[in-house]
């Protein structure tokens, strides 16, 4: 085999290794709870609670030798009352110790070998059964006597501690979804189950 065929054959190995090498390892999504507050929302008429807001840590990862961008994160409910409702998730980057809102939809680009860490609020709806609001009366009451319509209640930690079978029942199965670019043109769409 003569030296051209040898480089050949070795650059196409080589080729064949990176394309068989994990997107995900590629791309490394990571997700931490966070001690933002769990936030509660009541309803108009102030009688129940409406929504959950659940705070959590998203990292990516890029581990490619080049850039990358993406510009959608999607937050897939499987519960049926908010996957009805949805309306996505609120994001967050720290600016000086303070969360500051961006777009979910706008363009955000990792450089290569670095990353990114964002903060995310989903909107989880509470059904309205007696035996689910019971377990916010004291938050309710709070709310009422403060002339509120939101509270922060705790942290996720605490939630599911005091909540635990609520707490599953919301976010069991849940996903994030981020869609990355290719060019111009929309490309891969890596999505992970919700870390909690």
């Amino acid at each position: 085999m003569n030296k051209i065929a040898k480089i050949l054959v070795l650059i196409i190995m080589c080729i064949g290794l990176i394309k068989c090498k994990s997107k995900n390892k590629l791309i490394v999504i990571n997700q931490n709870l966070t001690e933002e507050p769990v936030i509660g929302r009541l309803t108009l008429e102030d009688t129940t609670i409406l929504s959950i807001r659940f705070p959590n840590r998203l990292g990516i990862k890029n581990n490619f030798y080049f850039e990358k961008s993406f510009v959608k994160i999607d937050y897939n409910y499987i519960e049926p009352l908010s996957k009805w409702r949805n309306l996505g998730i609120q994001l967050y980057e720290f600016n000086k110790n303070n969360l500051k809102p961006i777009s979910t939809t706008g363009k955000k680009t990792i450089l290569s070998k670095g990353s990114l860490s964002f903060i995310y609020y989903t909107r989880h709806f509470v059904d309205s059964t007696k035996s689910t609001q019971q377990q916010f009366k004291p938050y309710i009451e709070k709310m009422l006597a403060e002339n509120k319509d939101t509270l922060h209640i705790g942290t996720v930690a605490e939630f599911k501690q005091k909540h635990a079978a609520l707490f599953e029942k919301l976010t069991k199965g849940d996903s994030i979804s981020i869609q990355f670019l290719d060019g111009k043109k929309l490309g891969e769409r890596i999505t992970v189950p919700v870390e909690w």
